[in-house]
């Protein structure tokens, strides 16, 4: 028996921000998402946490950073309303590594930005269509998140694919 038959197949993108700073954490396949708790101040994005249905109860992830000033709940009307997109910024500011900001975009609505819009910014967009966010995953500390990636599921797994072949017909030319 293939081990690999019928893992669930996903694609992990970044981090962003600076992975090198802080202490690695995953929420692999947490693609239920109904939640995104957000901290965060004028200059830096402090903190993330989420709740997504597991087994079909409420699971509340680890906080993956410190506290800031300001605190945001971000509700998702899961399953018509699926993440789609996160984009950000980050910040080398004279050695203070830190993401600036996050927003966090829906099929239905976008949420942020929460922090200051400076520094270099990124994207990754997960396709509108079908739900492909399966989690997050990234960097922090106890005061901080310094980084944040997504777990991306493909619409269909190989196995549940079927080829099609098309058949070209040449056109002949008429004798008349």
């Amino acid at each position: 028996m293939d081990p690999k038959k019928g893992m669930e197949m996903i694609v992990k993108v970044g981090p962003h921000g600076y992975g090198h700073q802080g202490n690695p954490w995953e929420d692999k396949g947490q693609s239920m998402l109904t939640h995104i708790f957000i901290s965060y101040d004028s200059k830096r994005v402090y903190s993330i946490q989420t709740a997504c249905i597991q087994d079909g109860k409420l699971q509340l992830s680890d906080k993956h950073g410190g506290d800031g000033k300001m605190f945001k709940t971000v509700e998702i009307n899961y399953p018509s309303e699926f993440l789609t997109g996160i984009s950000g910024y980050e910040e080398n500011d004279l050695g203070d590594y830190m993401l600036r900001s996050l927003t966090f975009q829906t099929n239905r609505r976008k949420f942020g930005p929460f922090g200051l819009e400076k520094g270099a910014h990124f994207c990754i967009q997960m396709g509108t269509k079908k739900q492909l966010f399966g989690g997050f995953h990234g960097t922090s500390n106890s005061l901080y998140l310094y980084s944040i990636g997504v777990y991306v599921m493909p619409i269909n797994p190989l196995e549940d694919t079927e080829l099609h072949t098309s058949t070209v017909v040449k056109k002949e030319k008429s004798s008349v």
